[in-house]
């Protein structure tokens, strides 16, 4: 079915005076110079505030040029279909600038992770590198000593020093393959109630001699009653060993370690606490990032995987980890919670 003659001759009418108001051949400059010179203010600053200033003044400066010309001020249909296009001008490239910030924000910033990141494998191929040769060049060194001279005291302190180093540097893979299980989602854990208290004794009674080797004396504070959870036994040693290790490290001669285990609402906490160099407030955020280290860390020797192995362990029994120091020089105190027997129970049947 057509429509009215009459319909169709005004919508053509219409479409007619709308082009010839938009694009007329008897254009005043003097009217449009003030809106195109906004619409390049707005470009140039690209937000809506100096897009709708500039809009305004434009008009101001319109209706000032015709009443200097025609002696009146002239504000009629035309002058307003006008102002919404050069405001509606205004917001799309308003909108555009926003757009194009926005765009260019995300990407400085995706630039600046693809630098650290860079950075960090930097780091993490230098301290491999340097953590694999280690160990392999004292065996290297002692293979050649025993070469030359023998003698059963020398080949016992031979032994000993090989073993140590290929300790190590077995250490160094286990590592590395267990952050790589671990954010894979792939380590298995086996379960078990073991008593806590146990597994805090043994490792700090294993990990004493490199603490007397400093002179740093070890306070180890258990209750008497035993404090039962559900957890995989050589997994917790290793949170346990990692928290002690590194309070060690980071602890001068003579300095002082203490590991206190107790209970709190349900859950085993496990407290580490030094009077070492502490943790700067910058690295305090992302002390468990794997590979992450503090100036100095280096120099200690280790890869920066202790703590990030320490924590996503704990995580996999249920539990949480948390780092406190009040800065550089002020020691540091690491805090372990996994949930007791019970409470871990409950928590795996409800997941």
């Amino acid at each position: 079915m057509r429509a009215p003659y009459h319909l169709v001759l005004n919508e053509r009418r219409a479409q007619t005076y709308s082009w010839d108001l938009l694009f007329s051949p008897q254009l005043e400059a003097h009217r449009y110079a003030p809106f195109i010179f906004a619409i390049i203010l707005v470009a140039f600053f690209g937000d809506l505030g100096s897009s709708l200033t500039a809009t305004f003044l434009a008009i101001v400066a319109t209706n000032y040029s015709d009443a200097l010309i025609e002696h009146r001020v002239r504000l009629d249909a035309d002058d307003v279909v006008q102002l919404a296009i050069f405001v509606t001008i205004a917001v799309s490239i308003n909108v555009l600038a926003m757009r194009r910030r926005r765009a260019e924000t995300q990407l400085a910033r995706a630039n600046a992770e693809l630098r650290k990141l860079d950075s960090a494998k930097d780091r993490f191929i230098a301290a491999v590198s340097h953590e694999l040769r280690t160990p392999i060049t004292v065996i290297q060194g002692w293979a050649q000593i025993l070469s030359e001279k023998d003698g059963d005291l020398m080949r016992t302190t031979a032994a000993a020093a090989i073993e140590q180093s290929a300790r190590a540097q077995a250490r160094l893979v286990e590592d590395l393959l267990d952050i790589s299980r671990l954010m894979l989602n792939k380590l298995e854990l086996r379960r078990s109630p073991i008593d806590i208290s146990d597994i805090v004794i043994d490792v700090a009674e294993m990990i004493r001699p490199a603490a007397e080797a400093k002179n740093i004396d070890v306070k180890v504070t258990a209750p008497r009653e035993g404090c039962i959870v559900d957890a995989d036994p050589m997994r917790l040693q290793q949170i346990l060993w990692n928290l002690i290790q590194n309070a060690i490290k980071f602890t001068p001669d003579g300095g002082h370690v203490g590991v206190r285990l107790d209970r709190e609402a349900g859950f085993a906490r496990v407290t580490v606490s030094d009077d070492g160099d502490g943790i700067a407030a910058d690295l305090l955020p992302h002390l468990f990032d794997p590979f992450r280290q503090g100036d100095g860390a280096a120099s200690k020797g280790g890869l920066g995987l202790g703590l990030a192995i320490a924590q996503q362990l704990t995580v996999a029994h249920g539990g949480a980890i948390e780092a406190q120091s009040a800065g550089r020089a002020k020691g540091a105190r690491f805090t372990v919670r996994l949930p007791l027997e019970s409470a871990a129970r409950e928590l795996r049947f409800a997941e």
